[in-house]
């Protein structure tokens, strides 16, 4: 998936700058970059439910901070419609990747956001950052160490998706869930059966049983026939992604 990295942010300033420099990708800068970073950003307010970029609509012109709250970001999958969903929040950085021509730019087409809270976001020029950066080696320096923890994570990811089967199923279960529009939880309204949820995944049908079971296990999921209702989503993407 997209480059969504997670930084432990404290609470947001008033000062958008401000809020970006307590973020490792922004620490350490001198007053002249920070000021010309200023001259490229937007900070922008959604209320809970509210969309950020309607599928089709994210063009990789800009990425995003996020400065508090939550935002679901949604992706199909496009060999074989699967939607897959992550929930970002404090701290998250966006899909920066794109400022730096990434070859996913088509790809992201298949993106949308939305709030999952009320949601304060920083969005960030592409091109100018990518000319800034090209620049200062400072920024540049920067750039390089977050893009080698997003590195060093996916491949951690990937190797645990070779080693357990159950992780593929859990990456299909995701395309079911959505969120109740009266009680807001995250729920699979129609529980498929195990033996078309392993054949989605490419796995054994044991895998797909386990992986159900693992769910109920953890407590990140119970059953609510005919579905499930979902109550750890952030524990349920760690699984699947």
């Amino acid at each position: 998936m997209m480059s969504a990295a997670a930084i432990s942010l404290s609470a947001p300033s008033d000062d958008p700058v401000e809020s970006l420099s307590a973020l490792p990708l922004f620490r350490d800068l001198s007053a002249k970059i920070l000021s010309a970073i200023r001259e490229s950003i937007d900070v922008r307010r959604y209320d809970a439910g509210q969309t950020v970029y309607a599928l089709g609509q994210f063009d990789g012109g800009e990425f995003l901070v996020v400065i508090s709250g939550r935002m679901k970001v949604s992706i199909i999958e496009p060999e074989t419609g699967a939607m897959l969903i992550e929930e970002i929040g404090d701290g998250a950085i966006f899909a920066m990747e794109l400022a730096f021509g990434s070859d996913a730019r088509d790809a992201f087409q298949q993106v949308s956001v939305t709030a999952d809270d009320d949601l304060v976001v920083i969005a960030i020029e592409a091109e100018p950052f990518f000319l800034l950066a090209s620049q200062r080696p400072s920024l540049m320096r920067n750039i390089a160490a977050h893009f080698a923890g997003e590195l060093a994570a996916r491949r951690f990811r990937n190797m645990a998706a070779e080693a357990a089967p159950e992780q593929r199923v859990l990456t299909v279960l995701l395309q079911y869930v959505e969120r109740d529009a009266i009680s807001g939880h995250w729920r699979v309204p129609l529980m498929p059966k195990h033996r078309a949820l392993a054949e989605e995944a490419g796995v054994e049908e044991a895998a797909s049983a386990a992986a159900v079971a693992m769910l109920i296990q953890e407590g990140i999921a119970r059953r609510d026939y005919p579905g499930l209702i979902i109550d750890d989503m952030a524990r349920l993407n760690e699984f699947a992604n």
